[in-house]
């Protein structure tokens, strides 16, 4: 079978194989994601991998230096070197230059994850003339060109998981990337060796879990991820959310409550309701918050783990046989921490984590109390435009619980209150910033306070009736503050 390259990928891959001298005795394959994508339609591939029956260094290095790319050894013993290639446009390609993991190219192709990832092509003897044409003949011993066709993942063979345990996340990434279901061998392989992922470090688990959360309908895939029992080992806090009954507002326990949030979350971000600040939504959810990945992808993410305190905050009375959760999005929002430790979230993202998290229940109990312009500037001075995320949340989780008394009109006023706070914000932010009228140090002198906790708070009752427009002078302050002072004394 012959596979047409795009141009420029065609005529870098001529460009590095006059360095590496390929032929008979020096054979240089293209493997791996190249092949496949281009059989996905892809119309280009940034990524291409060359498999070697010799050490790669001499020549990677000889070509960087005259291409001025950039070169980076990613493992000396197992000979494998990467050069990074910037053209003239700004585009960049990369080169992963890799010795055969065997004898010879059947055994590397063997030793390698998927089928699909298997498929080869000779870039050596006559196959350098068809390479000119922009044209490769390709090689595919484990059968990946028909499994690809037939969106099927399956094993070059069973040692796949032994060899590298991440593979695991990997099957799903790409079940979720390639809409591909995971074969009876895959699943049964991933059963016997899913353990082993406790031996691989975080980030690399983090890297691919978010590539899952990256999809549309992600929530097809972590139900896959679960039923594969992977969350036991990478997220037992969600685990053991497993068969946890709830009160009369939830028809379902809180796991499948969590997924089914996550569910209508990534229904909702695809709406286009008739607001002229929604483009501003989805610019701000598709900005990246830390390395690749983005606000919407750690809002998937939170939404699966919002409920989560709730397993140690459960409590039943004992007269009426009642369940409550008292506090548990606060127990949740610290419980979220050592999530982000184990898989080397950043500061910030473990910042937004909390935040969404903690206030999850926030933008309910606005409209419950009746929504007024002091609730609504005390949230946003709180959560800032983050409280957008959690209006988004809100909206989601209460979606998902649907218990006996719930009604269509009650859930459609629930969505108005929401879409109204979070119109709000825009109105806020569109005000000139308010001078504030008393400062902290001039709050401490007037009232003869130290330091601490309560000025912060003064401050913010300030700030909250300057915004609301209750007061307009330094003396109607003071007066305010005397009273609120006496409140709290």
């Amino acid at each position: 079978m012959l596979l047409t390259l795009p141009k420029t990928e065609s005529s870098l891959i001529q460009e590095i194989l006059k360095f590496l001298d390929p032929s008979e005795k020096h054979q240089v394959w293209l493997v791996g994601g190249v092949i496949r994508d281009l059989l996905n339609d892809k119309k280009e591939c940034y990524d291409i991998d060359l498999a070697l029956n010799f050490n790669p260094f001499k020549a990677a290095r000889e070509y960087a230096r005259f291409t001025n790319s950039g070169v980076v050894i990613l493992d000396d013993e197992r000979h494998i070197i990467r050069v990074v290639r910037t053209l003239s446009n700004s585009k960049v390609y990369t080169f992963d230059l890799s010795e055969f993991r065997a004898e010879n190219i059947d055994g590397d192709l063997q030793a390698r994850d998927f089928t699909f990832n298997a498929i080869a092509s000779p870039l050596f003897g006559n196959n350098i003339e068809l390479l000119k044409e922009h044209k490769i003949e390709l090689y595919d011993p484990l059968k990946g060109i028909k499994a690809l066709e037939n969106r099927l993942i399956e094993p070059c063979s069973n040692q796949l998981f032994i060899d590298d345990p991440l593979r695991i996340m990997r099957a799903f990434r790409f079940s979720a990337l390639y809409e591909s279901e995971l074969s009876k061998e895959i699943l049964n392989l991933i059963d016997k060796s899913k353990n082993l992922l406790l031996n691989i470090s975080g980030e690399r688990i983090r890297d691919e879990l978010f590539k899952v959360l990256s999809v549309s309908n992600s929530n097809k895939f972590v139900k896959l991820l679960d039923e594969s029992g992977i969350f036991r080992i990478i997220l037992p806090e969600l685990d053991v959310c497993h068969n946890v009954s709830q009160n009369e507002w939830h028809h379902l326990d809180v796991f499948d409550h969590s997924i089914l949030a996550l569910s209508k979350l990534e229904t909702l971000v695809t709406l286009k309701p008739p607001f002229d600040w929604w483009s501003d939504i989805l610019d701000y959810i598709s900005e990246i918050i830390s390395g690749s990945r983005n606000y919407l992808q750690l809002l998937k993410f939170g939404t699966m783990l919002h409920d989560i305190g709730k397993i140690p905050c459960k409590a039943i009375d004992k007269e009426t046989g009642k369940i409550s959760f008292h506090r548990h999005e606060v127990e949740g929002a610290m419980m979220i921490k050592d999530i982000c430790e184990r898989l080397k979230l950043s500061s910030k993202e473990l910042n937004f984590l909390q935040i969404i998290i903690k206030n999850h229940m926030r933008p309910g109990i606005i409209i419950q109390q009746g929504i007024n312009e002091k609730r609504l500037f005390r949230f946003f001075s709180e959560c800032g435009r983050d409280g957008l995320a959690v209006c988004l949340m809100c909206l989601a989780d209460r979606y998902s619980a649907l218990g006996e008394n719930v009604t269509d009109d009650e859930l459609a006023l629930f969505a108005a209150g929401i879409y109204q706070i979070m119109d709000e914000f825009f109105i806020q932010k569109s005000k000139p910033i308010i001078k504030p009228l008393l400062n902290g140090h001039e709050i401490m002198k007037e009232f003869d306070l130290k330091p601490g906790p309560i000025i912060k708070h003064l401050i913010e009752v300030l700030e909250e009736a300057q915004f609301a427009e209750e007061i307009s002078t330094k003396e109607e302050a003071i007066f305010l503050l005397k009273k609120e002072l006496f409140t709290i004394k």
